[in-house]
């Protein structure tokens, strides 16, 4: 943190010898962020001309304008705490209180006085209220000073801390610095009517609904008729939006103003004016989806699905609040299917911007290695070492370890998800979204490895084993007979998907192994005197994503081979191979997936392991 301390004790004299306020006059743009860069670059100048006086003022005058005031809190204590403020003494304080006296520009009027308002430490008991009052008036004016169609935030920040400033010296007995704050927006918005393609209006609605909306009721004698003059002009910047050149503008200010329509009627009880307002702010979604292939952007459909996407959940929203209806439920209906279509076609763009394989994620010296492991041995000694002879089960430790690295490196990666999406370009998954964003990044890594070691390990010690035996049912029979693993009439079950995927015929394997796996799951849990099946009158059994989330499978199976399991079969951000090959939204090609190679290595795994801990 920058230090406030000096050397030297400054006295007002000081700071007129300087004559700072005409330094003031000479800033452009009159912002105190302007100022703290203009008084650096004096007292640097100060500093090598070996004018120390010159060098501790302006540098007390840089590190004043620096402070961040926030204007979101409105407890003068979170505004302290962690800044300048904190380390501001009583002498500093008094200086700046001597200052303010003559000070006339209202952006460095207001900041002093702010800052003597929360500082409080002060002889007077009155005068930080006085303080506070002459920070109200100065960032008014400030504001007034900044106003600009361009650069609204300037002006919006000073008005909402004027806003926030007077509902606190106001309290529960007075509104008057209310209704100056409140009188001051109201002919700014008058200013700005008939203006189109600008949000100083909008923002400046937004500060009475959210910083003065209890006071509006208070002050207001008629407040619903107040609430639906500003609901009307606010649809009209809406339409006004649309003429902008920029439709990313367009749309944001279109978005903006129909959720402040929205809430205006909402203040003024009129539900069904704000049920309409908010089917308008559905309406913005789609307006922005037909924008995108006008402006021909980038991945079109996929831009458009998303915006309607957006739209039914918004018109969805209305019907949980205002209740159902036929105009919205037909909309939704013809929307969903818009979002379908769209998202087939988006396929078709995808497939133009689709990124290969690196060449990396092939390793000749793993597949060697792999083969070297398998060859020239007996077929049961080849399917053993296939199953134990390498690692291929990452720990969930590891696992963990590696995606708290990651999401440490790119702090700021689930802000902006991840979608995967089908065949038809429906959405299936979202990363960096819901409550486990760690556990779904765990879930993403093990199956990059689970694909790579199909890849590299799993098929070439496959193709190597077929070249050198002819597999048969017979000859698998100590893999599947009188095995723990496998209950009694499922033995050829298994014997022919193992033979299968041996083959490479991942079709036959996975509609043979996923299903016995999931028997097998339950099998497993009886044997060790666990209830499989659900409590109900109608008692059944537990579904494969129910069996692997029971607490009772870690006394049988360790975590790493339950987190593998979990994502290869059940989990979305996994591979989710029982589900989606179980429900037939695999075509022929997706079956030939590396991760299907490794489902089938997992198999032979828990058949051959007689202990699976």
């Amino acid at each position: 943190m920058p230090s406030l301390k000096s050397n030297l004790s400054l006295e007002v004299e000081d700071f007129d010898k300087y004559q700072w306020m005409e330094i003031l006059n000479q800033v452009n743009l009159k912002q105190c962020q302007n100022y703290h860069e203009e008084f650096r670059a004096i007292a640097k100048d100060c500093q090598l001309s070996s004018d120390t006086l010159g060098q501790e003022v302006f540098n007390f005058l840089s590190e004043i304008t620096s402070i961040f005031i926030e204007p979101f809190s409105l407890k003068s204590t979170s505004i302290v705490e962690g800044t300048l403020l904190e380390v501001l003494c009583d002498n500093q304080l008094a200086l700046l209180r001597e200052l303010i006296v003559t000070v006339i520009d209202p952006e460095m009027r207001a900041r002093i006085a702010d800052i003597l308002w929360i500082c409080k430490r002060d002889p007077e008991k009155d005068r930080p209220i006085k303080m506070a009052k002459i920070a109200v008036e100065s960032y008014l004016q400030s504001a007034k000073n900044l106003e600009s169609t361009e650069n609204w935030m300037t002006c919006y920040e000073r008005l909402q801390r004027a806003a926030q400033l007077a509902c606190l010296v106001d309290g529960r007995k007075s509104t008057e610095m209310r209704c100056t704050v409140i009188a001051h927006i109201e002919q700014l918005i008058e200013r700005y009517v008939v203006v189109e393609d600008e949000f100083v209006t909008g923002s400046t609605m937004q500060i009475l609904q959210k910083e003065l909306s209890k006071s509006l009721s208070s002050i207001k004698n008629d407040l619903p008729s107040y609430a639906a003059k500003y609901a009307v002009l606010a649809a009209q910047k809406a339409l006004f939006a649309e003429k902008s050149l920029d439709y990313h503008q367009a749309f944001c200010q279109k978005t903006a103003y129909r959720q402040i329509e929205s809430e205006w009627y909402k203040i003024a009880k009129d539900k069904e004016a704000e049920r309409n307002a908010r089917l308008q702010l559905g309406e913005v979604e789609v307006w922005y989806a037909q924008q995108a292939f006008i402006g021909n952007e980038h991945n079109t459909y996929a831009v458009a699905a998303g915006r309607i996407e957006n739209a039914i959940a918004l018109f969805e929203k209305i019907e949980d609040t205002f209740g159902k209806s036929q105009d919205t439920s037909e909309r939704i209906q013809n929307l969903h299917k818009q979002m379908l279509a769209y998202q087939k076609q988006s396929m078709s763009q995808m497939a133009n911007i689709a990124i290969a394989k690196p060449d990396d994620f092939y390793d000749p010296e793993m597949q060697q290695v792999a083969k070297e492991l398998v060859k020239e041995k007996t077929l049961r000694d080849a399917l053993y070492s296939l199953a134990f002879g390498y690692k291929l089960i990452r720990s969930v430790e590891e696992i963990q370890t590696q995606a708290k690295q990651e999401m440490e490196s790119y702090k700021f990666y689930h802000l902006f998800p991840t979608v995967f999406v089908d065949q038809e370009g429906k959405t299936k998954a979202l990363d960096g979204h819901g409550d486990d964003i760690l556990k779904n990044r765990m879930f993403r890594n093990a199956k990059f490895y689970q694909a790579w070691y199909g890849l590299n390990f799993i098929v070439p010690a496959c193709h190597q084993i077929c070249s050198e035996h002819s597999v048969t049912l017979e000859n698998l029979s100590f893999v599947v007979y009188e095995n723990s693993f496998i209950p009694k009439g499922r033995e050829l079950l298994y014997a022919r998907g193992l033979i299968a995927g041996l083959q490479e015929d991942p079709v036959i394997a996975s509609h043979l192994l996923i299903p016995q796996l999931e028997n097998s799951l339950r099998y497993i849990l009886k044997q060790n005197d666990f209830i499989t099946s659900k409590r109900e009158p109608i008692q059944d059994d537990l579904l494969l994503h129910e069996v692997l989330n029971a607490p009772d499978l870690v006394h049988i199976l360790n975590e790493d081979i339950i987190f593998t399991l979990k994502c290869l079969l059940v989990e979305r951000m996994g591979s989710n191979l029982r589900n989606e090959i179980c429900h037939g939204l695999f075509n022929y090609n997706r079956f030939f997936t590396t991760e299907l190679a490794y489902l089938w290595w997992l198999a032979l795994y828990l058949c051959l392991d007689p202990t699976r801990k």
